[in-house]
């Protein structure tokens, strides 16, 4: 690999490390916020709805913007927008406060996932390799932001996260500043789908409408697991630790589960290089029913190994999605694709936040597992459909031939 692929990998993890980290940190600190505000699971997850949709909601613009102007610039603009966001969050004096800063810093965060998506398919070659590397750092942040945030919190109080991350955050704009600065060379593209005419859009109209639909079903359960798995082990493990807090407690067994979610990113990288990427993605949506439903129905050891079987399979779909977004898409529109792409996953994704919050609020936390697995059923049936049309596609081109 080659030396500017390598320093655009390590620019773009960075920041896929920071954007994950801040992104789990809200739902570590529920308990905190709860206590000092005085509101129960539905204004919190109405809260959740609110940072995850403008998180999606930047995708669109962001995206487009990766297009016109070069993604490199809009890097600087994501790190400094999330670590000043961060600091109000830090600073906020009541639930109206707090509730518009998430909001700004959704918006900042999701700058990044459709730029830097498109940052490594212009300048790298190995786009599976690529995206596996990147997901393992977007998974080290999922996994390690509620460690962080749970110990930090339960030290220093609910704000200190974010007040905390916001310190490298500042640091890694300055860095993409003078990186933005260099020329990095961009690859060229080697796929089929290199034009943007009007035939060929039509050809991959069906497909990137069923990878579209798939990102929003996985969206609506990434939202939920991350918000309400940690208090769910609060409530079913049943383990005690060091004299840990509830809060503390909850980021590390959540740590624990997903840093898992690292082998399944690193395994759908090396997957997607080697074998067919729409079977892959029938594999990971079909092992997800099953464990969510396990998750929902369990206590103990057996919900913990069920939570980390079901992270390795999430995320491992990750970089076999994005690969596929860059084989569907003509090159020209790889930075909105991503933002369509992105804001299905996270924006209209966040809406499962209220919805499982009102759930959790009215039921029982496990019912929130549940809905989830039926939910993932959608998965299934659009990947299954894309895997079809794939097969179809290929016949066809054997007998044009």
């Amino acid at each position: 690999m080659k030396r500017f692929e390598k320093q655009v990998i390590a620019y773009a993890s960075a920041c896929h490390v920071l954007d994950h980290m801040f992104e789990l940190t809200y739902g570590i600190i529920l308990i905190g916020i709860a206590e000092e505000f005085g509101v129960g699971f539905f204004i919190l997850g109405v809260l959740a709805n609110v940072a995850g949709f403008t998180f999606g909601l930047a995708a669109l613009p962001a995206g487009v913007l990766a297009d016109r102007i070069g993604e490199r610039r809009l890097l600087v603009f994501f790190s400094l927008g999330s670590g000043l966001a961060a600091i109000v969050v830090g600073l906020s004096p009541n639930i109206y406060v707090l509730g518009a800063a998430l909001a700004v810093l959704g918006l900042a965060l999701g700058i990044y996932h459709p730029v830097g998506s498109a940052f490594l398919t212009r300048s790298t070659e190995h786009r599976g390799i690529a995206f596996g590397y990147h997901g393992m750092s977007g998974n080290l942040g999922v996994a390690l932001g509620p460690f962080l945030a749970g110990i930090t919190a339960a030290s220093l109080g609910w704000r200190a996260p974010y007040l905390i991350f916001a310190i490298p955050t500042l640091l890694l704009a300055a860095l993409l500043y003078s990186f933005s600065r260099t020329q990095i060379p961009t690859v060229s593209e080697t796929t089929i789908h290199a034009d943007t005419g009007r035939a060929q859009l039509r050809s991959i109209a069906l497909p990137l409408t069923l990878v579209f639909l798939a990102s929003i079903v996985n969206g609506l359960i990434y939202r939920g697991l991350v918000t309400f798995l940690p208090v769910y082990f609060s409530q079913r493990l049943h383990f005690t630790l060091f004299n840990f807090s509830s809060m503390a407690l909850a980021g590390s067994f959540t740590t624990i589960a997903l840093i898992f979610g690292v082998a399944g990113q690193l395994s759908g990288g090396y997957l997607s290089e080697h074998k067919r990427r729409e079977v892959l993605a029938v594999i990971v949506a079909v092992a997800a029913t099953p464990l969510l439903l396990l998750i929902g129905n369990s206590e103990g050891l057996v919900l913990m190994l069920s939570a980390i079987a079901f992270a390795f399979f999430h995320f491992m779909g990750q970089p076999i999605f994005n690969t596929l977004i860059a084989e569907y898409t003509p090159a020209a529109w790889r930075g909105r694709s991503y933002g369509i792409y992105f804001f299905g996953g996270f924006g209209l994704g966040s809406f499962s936040a209220t919805f499982l919050g009102y759930i959790a609020e009215h039921s029982d936390t496990r019912w929130v597992f549940i809905t989830m697995a039926g939910l993932s059923l959608i998965t299934v049936i659009c990947i299954v459909a894309l895997l079809a049309k794939a097969l179809a596609t290929a016949r066809q081109s054997k007998v044009n031939q």
